[in-house]
């Protein structure tokens, strides 16, 4: 069978025949993905994920940060990092006069001691994730994502299943989280219809309520804390995601 490839945005990898296709990580590379947060009240972030490991710093004040290991207090110059694909919980006791601000970087699983020597937890769902990260605006659904993975639609579903998670609801998840790194990220805020359009999500509305079921968040007290007009401290940068380490 002639070698093809398939390439995500940027990532090119072997086509393999759906027996032998793995949804194996790049070996190496740089991370573009940074997320500064600036609260001026006490805000709580409820079970973030990231189809990527997450190194934490504190900036001004203290987060308290709590995943399925550990609870840990991130203080400026004693960050944090949460492994990849883990559910996490972020305090952040900030108030108008002493606001807490941290940043949120992308880091490989490498640099998370807790992974050391571990395979990695739910790889198909994981690498999911990160296509719907990535691409958020794309129509995903089982079709599309069986022509990915080069296997039946059952497969994806069972795949999926067998990991303890579902299709839709990964992917809802993904697309708010996506969003939250987009009114985080450096730069003029952005009403939340466009963030929802660039997420795959049909209105603010829908963002609103996306962030307040899958983060426990109060999308109208975020966007005032995020037009406060304190990030300009962290250097700007976007997404989309992980790309190959220049040699």
């Amino acid at each position: 069978m002639n070698d093809q490839t398939d390439d995500v945005r940027g990532l090119a990898r072997p086509v393999e025949s759906c027996d032998s296709y793995r949804p194996h990580p790049p070996p190496s590379f740089r991370v573009v993905f940074r997320m500064p947060l600036v609260s001026r009240h006490h805000v709580r972030f409820a079970r973030l994920r990231f189809p990527f490991a997450v190194h934490v710093q504190a900036l001004h004040g203290t987060a308290s940060l709590r995943d399925a290991n550990a609870r840990r207090e991130v203080r400026p110059g004693d960050p944090f990092v949460v492994h990849a694909f883990a559910h996490f919980d972020c305090d952040l006791p900030g108030t108008w006069q002493h606001p807490c601000a941290i940043v949120l970087t992308a880091v490989p699983d490498s640099e998370c001691p807790r992974l050391a020597g571990k395979p990695g937890d739910r790889p198909w769902s994981r690498h999911f994730a990160g296509l719907v990260f990535s691409r958020p605006d794309t129509d995903w659904n089982v079709e599309r994502l069986a022509a990915q993975w080069q296997v039946p639609a059952r497969q994806v579903r069972a795949r999926l299943f067998a990991e303890g998670e579902a299709l839709h609801p990964l992917l809802r998840e993904q697309r708010a989280a996506h969003a939250l790194h987009a009114l985080a990220a450096a730069g003029p805020v952005s009403s939340l219809d466009v963030l929802a359009a660039h997420a795959g999500l049909r209105s603010g509305s829908a963002l609103a309520r996306s962030w307040q079921n899958w983060f426990g968040i109060d999308a109208a007290r975020l966007v005032e804390d995020c037009r406060a007009g304190s990030r300009t401290t962290v250097p700007t940068a976007t997404w989309p995601g992980l790309v190959p380490t220049v040699a």
